[in-house]
């Protein structure tokens, strides 16, 4: 991880948002980020393990409620939730990491490949916070970014409908250039892609393009990430609507 010059442990949330209001202290949940890192820095660690957020339960509206400090192992093993979210659990990480990364880091991260985020936006994913914000929407905080003073405490999914999913990567074991997850409830269906910006995106099933500006790299150019956009979009609605 990086060196940083202090490691802090709060035994409350008050006390966690304290000590992230100064700018160079950093949430510390399962490490996997910060120890990507080995640069010496400013940083301090505000490890988040004793706030007691690392709980999965379902709420008396039939949701499921993943809180921060969940790790994804626990997400692949959760019984609560559709099979098709577990394995995007699977797939996030490898094994050695999917036991530290949380599902916190995993929203504060917002990365653009995540199927895990995906899978979580079409199942109308709610982010709970800590701090001047109480919550938003998943897709609401992909888009603006964590509010300033604020801690992911937990998000909650509606674990029901019929879903698949749809990849293209350059190899099978590769993380896919985009992804696309569907989600069927009644007549309506929730469409999330990944590799289409710079974060997984909620789109249109009729027009699933429509606003995308893709950056192009070595695995495939703007033009071939909007092609797969809307090959796999319309792969997803086949086996929606068998």
């Amino acid at each position: 991880m990086p060196l940083v010059t202090a490691y802090h442990r709060p035994a409350s949330l008050d006390e966690a948002l304290d000590l992230l209001s100064a700018p160079e202290r950093v949430a510390l949940g399962g490490g996997t980020t910060l120890n990507a890192d080995r640069e010496p820095s400013d940083l301090e660690a505000v490890d988040l393990q004793s706030l007691g957020l690392d709980a999965i339960a379902t709420t008396e509206a039939g949701r499921v409620r993943i809180g921060a400090t969940a790790t994804l192992d626990a997400v692949r093993r959760c019984e609560h939730l559709p099979d098709s979210l577990r394995e995007l659990a699977r797939l996030e990480q490898p094994s050695t990491l999917r036991t530290l990364a949380t599902v916190g880091g995993l929203v504060a991260k917002a990365s653009a490949e995540s199927l895990l985020l995906a899978g979580l936006l079409a199942h109308d994913a709610q982010v709970e916070l800590a701090g001047p914000v109480s919550g938003c929407s998943l897709a609401e905080l992909l888009a603006a970014g964590l509010p300033p003073s604020s801690l992911v405490t937990a998000a909650t999914v509606d674990p029901s409908g019929r879903t698949a999913t749809a990849r293209t990567g350059r190899t099978p074991a590769d993380v896919p250039i985009v992804a696309a997850y569907g989600r069927r409830i009644e007549g309506f269906v929730a469409m999330a892609l990944t590799g289409v910006g710079g974060h997984p995106v909620l789109v249109d099933v009729y027009d699933p393009t429509a606003g995308l500006e893709p950056a192009g790299d070595f695995r495939g150019s703007r033009e071939y990430r909007l092609h797969l956009a809307g090959t796999l979009t319309a792969r997803v609605m086949q086996e929606l609507y068998p």
